[in-house]
């Protein structure tokens, strides 16, 4: 058999496996709205009003996980050398393809700061905070063009 053919064959084949694989992917539905209220619970505890030990209870299972009440405490502070922010708005998201959580992305006033959030959703259809970041380590894994608006953007209260 001539092959080239042989070769065409193989990778025909790996091409209609690997379609196989992938359409057999579990799909997760996800309730951004609900991940962007719980998003701003947070903000408002953390971020607004300082209450690490409040805010820490809302970290998931896995974000407990990899760091310490402490440790929470002092990064928080150490992410904040010009001040935490008055007030705190949820505008994007960001699906998650094949995981079981998304990203919220939230803007900070007074001073100006950038969060996002990886909210992951619990097995009762809830979401809590994963982890928090100023995004940019995300913005060379992810395209920015898969962010999407809220229709009603979501704001801390002062």
């Amino acid at each position: 058999m001539n092959p080239k053919r042989l070769s065409f064959r193989a990778l025909t084949g790996c091409l209609f496996t690997l379609l196989g694989l992938t359409s057999c992917a579990k799909s997760t539905n996800q309730d951004e709205n609900l991940a962007a209220q719980r998003a701003i619970e947070f903000a408002q505890i953390v971020l607004v009003n300082k209450d690490f030990d409040q805010g820490y209870g809302l970290l998931s299972d896995g974000g407990k996980r990899h760091i310490s009440l402490a440790t929470f405490k002092e990064t928080m502070r150490r992410l904040h050398p010009g001040g935490f922010p008055t007030s705190v708005t949820a505008k994007e998201y960001q699906p998650m393809p094949g995981e079981n959580a998304l990203w919220i992305y939230l803007d900070g006033r007074n001073p100006e700061v950038h969060y996002r959030l990886t909210m992951e959703a619990t097995a009762s259809g809830d979401y809590k905070v994963l982890t928090l970041d100023n995004g940019v380590v995300g913005r060379m894994f992810s395209s920015g063009s898969d962010k999407k608006q809220f229709s009603k953007v979501i704001t801390t209260h002062p």
